[in-house]
């Protein structure tokens, strides 16, 4: 019943309004038209990217750990494509791109205490992110120009790369430096401990075990064929090694520790070099920006025609209240 009522009333209006509508209607078309024209042409480019899979360059690609390494050439999942998200709307690739594109200018953001406030709801305007349901990223650019807005759209992608080389040196650099102090210390403490063996072999103590072996052999010979000045050597020789023959076996024992721990040192340090210096892209560019001459921005008969629906919109409203108040009274 309630629904007779309703369109009986809507009928009404209508019909006992037709000409205040049909007048609206032309306004709002003449309005909707300048309007439509008024606004500022705008060209889009368009962006698509797909997350890669992130890992350090050298686990992936220099570690030997065969049949175990992970493939560089995988797309990423949903895990690598929200962080590719989080760069994106990093609130540092925006201030990157606006100094790189000199948008502070281009999009007219000429307040300096607010400037960062402008900049985002610019961003809001000119560039419109997607997570699409293939596991990829799309971005819109719009600008006035289109070639402009192509080279804003690539220089985000660039930009991407940048701030992830820039997170990643941060860690990278610091576990470089611990690295290179260990490996540099490691190398100092083998020379110090050869130059110390190198001593003890000008002294004639070469092989400690051997030599005790040795000499005791040829001490035992002089004792039985009682042969005092072998034996007077043979002594010296002993008393020698006994002074020295300790230092000499710690100093081996702690040179081939070391020796090992430099090659396992030695391969962390080359590792690293190379994770501070290199970074796999984040992402894999399907689409990159190019100049498309058509314009995208703004669809003017959508303009003109939200205007005539929304003017229309209100005149109903407007006689609906009116005869609401009439009943009343």
């Amino acid at each position: 019943m309630n629904a007779f009522l309703a369109a009986g009333l809507f009928y009404k209006i209508i019909t006992e309004h037709l000409r205040t509508f049909i007048i609206g209607t032309i306004v709002a078309l003449i309005c909707g038209t300048i309007l439509a024209f008024l606004l500022p042409v705008e060209y889009q480019s368009e962006i698509i990217v797909f997350p890669a899979r992130h890992f350090s360059v050298s686990k992936m690609l220099i570690e030997p750990n065969v049949g175990n390494q992970e493939d560089y050439l995988e797309l990423g999942d949903d895990d690598d494509l929200e962080r590719l998200l989080q760069i994106i709307y990093s609130d540092e690739l925006k201030i990157l791109l606006a100094n790189k594109m000199n948008l502070w200018k281009r999009w007219k953001i000429e307040n300096k205490e607010y400037k960062f406030y402008y900049l985002k709801g610019k961003w809001d305007h000119y560039i419109n992110i997607y997570r699409t349901n293939y596991t990829s990223i799309r971005i819109k650019v719009y600008d006035r120009h289109p070639d402009t807005a192509a080279l804003i759209a690539n220089t985000i992608i660039e930009l991407i790369d940048t701030i992830q080389k820039r997170m990643t040196a941060e860690r990278a650099n610091a576990a470089l430096q611990i690295v290179k102090h260990e490996y540099e210390t490691t190398i100092q403490r083998i020379n110090d401990m050869e130059d110390s063996l190198k001593t003890l072999r000008t002294m004639g103590i070469l092989d400690y075990k051997e030599q005790v072996k040795a000499i005791s052999k040829e001490y035992s010979k002089a004792l039985a064929k009682n042969d005092l000045k072998a034996i007077e050597h043979l002594e010296k020789m002993l008393e020698k090694l006994q002074k020295y023959g300790g230092a000499y076996n710690t100093w081996s024992e702690n040179l081939r520790k070391y020796r090992a721990k430099f090659a396992v040192i030695k391969s962390k340090y080359d590792q690293i070099i190379v994770d501070a210096n290199y970074v796999l892209p984040l992402k894999y560019t399907v689409q990159k920006g190019i100049v498309d001459n058509k314009k995208a921005r703004p669809i003017r008969w959508l303009i003109v025609l939200i205007c005539i629906v929304s003017t229309n919109i209100l005149i109903f409203i407007y006689y609906l209240i009116k005869s609401k108040s009439n009943n009343y009274e």
